[in-house]
């Protein structure tokens, strides 16, 4: 039984999406060799996602076309040096928590796209409906918004400038999603901007939250030196704010009203965002 995660990467798959990919999983073997198994699958798949993001220099979400290129991973042949996150999100990093044995919820992280849109619809129309506040707008406000709106939140998943991630169970179900951007001011700061996970697929046994949260901070910090948001500051928002804080996040001690709630009061919190030191990779993949 694995009692490291670099325990999990001693067998090496068959197939591979790029050359470069046998490299990355040797090398995030390396990274994990002596970090002990987490308890859960969220965790253990927030430590994958960062790890990703800091061999390859992106976050594993989104459409890579024909991969990234990450230099020391260029051994020659063809497609050399590339990797392919779309393989280490549908393929790899499921392989891997397999292997752990962690009890939860089985999913598949990834960006959204504008095809999207009904289901985006579904979900904040769901999370108005339980948390105006959470959300940022009432049921009734949400339901005015136009195909296009829809469509707009829906791109966000591949902007320059912004993201929005999904969990789709094996059945093809959506438990939850999450966005972020860059703000167009002189705010240094990412902004989380919205969350939601539904109720079947809450709570740290899942680690749906974690995995979302893990691959929007691991694109944020590529970007940004720190992140922020706004939550409820109501008893209703207690299990938010101590899932923040839980990931680094503090109160930075402003306040507001939230936009079109105005009997409502959200407080900011923040962290700082660095991704781990890149750790080499020696050897060919396969030799001991």
């Amino acid at each position: 039984m694995a009692r490291h995660v670099g325990d999990l990467f001693r067998d090496e798959p068959d197939q591979w999406g790029w050359r470069g990919d046998p490299w990355l999983w040797r090398a995030l073997g390396e990274r994990f060799a002596h970090v002990t198994l987490p308890s859960t699958r969220g965790e253990l798949d927030g430590m994958l996602r960062w790890g990703f993001a800091a061999e390859v220099g992106r976050a594993m979400s989104g459409d890579a076309g024909a991969g990234v290129f990450v230099e020391r991973f260029a051994h020659g042949g063809m497609s050399s040096g590339h990797v392919s996150p779309s393989w280490w999100s549908a393929t790899g990093v499921p392989l891997l928590l397999g292997r752990a044995g962690l009890p939860g919820l089985r999913y598949v992280v990834r960006s959204t796209v504008e095809q999207d849109w009904r289901s985006v619809r579904a979900l904040w129309l769901e999370n108005a409906a339980e948390n105006p506040v959470s959300y940022g707008a009432d049921l009734r406000t949400t339901l005015a918004m136009t195909e296009d709106d829809w469509r707009l939140r829906a791109r966000r998943g591949t902007g320059r400038d912004t993201t929005a991630v999904v969990a789709v169970a094996e059945d093809g179900a959506w438990l939850g999603i999450m966005a972020a951007q860059l703000p167009a001011d002189e705010e240094p700061a990412a902004l989380l901007t919205g969350v939601f996970v539904r109720p079947r697929a809450r709570g740290r046994a899942n680690g749906v939250a974690d995995a979302l949260l893990a691959e929007v901070l691991s694109w944020a910090a590529l970007r940004a030196p720190s992140i922020r948001l706004w939550v409820d500051c109501a008893p209703d928002g207690a299990p938010a704010r101590g899932f923040y804080a839980r990931h680094g996040f503090r109160r930075t001690g402003r306040r507001r009203a939230a936009d079109g709630l105005p009997n409502a009061v959200i407080e900011e919190m923040a962290t700082a965002l660095e991704l781990p030191t890149v750790h080499g990779s020696s050897g060919e993949p396969g030799e001991e």
